[in-house]
């Protein structure tokens, strides 16, 4: 499952990237999201075109909804690809 790494005491960064030092424990509703757009890619896709609006439907808090705009898509499709590959 790929580490979605949420700012610091509810402060965003300032150069925009997640901070490598802060552990929240994430949502059910985040892990459940996560766990679903690993195996179907329709939901990826979409996740990926826009993730607030899919942020929403899963109903995460604004925290949440923040780090989810900053997967990498990249480095998603290869957790993908090592989830059914190994």
């Amino acid at each position: 499952m790929p580490t979605i790494e949420l700012e610091r005491n509810g402060q965003p960064r300032q150069d925009g990237k997640l901070d490598t030092e802060a552990r929240t424990t994430p949502s059910q509703q985040l892990t459940n999201l996560l766990s679903r757009a690993l195996l179907d890619k329709e939901l990826r896709d979409r996740l990926f075109a826009n993730p607030e609006a899919i942020a929403r439907l899963f109903d995460l808090p604004p925290r949440e909804i923040r780090a989810i705009k900053l997967l990498d898509r990249g480095k998603f499709e290869q957790r993908v690809t090592r989830l059914r590959w190994g």
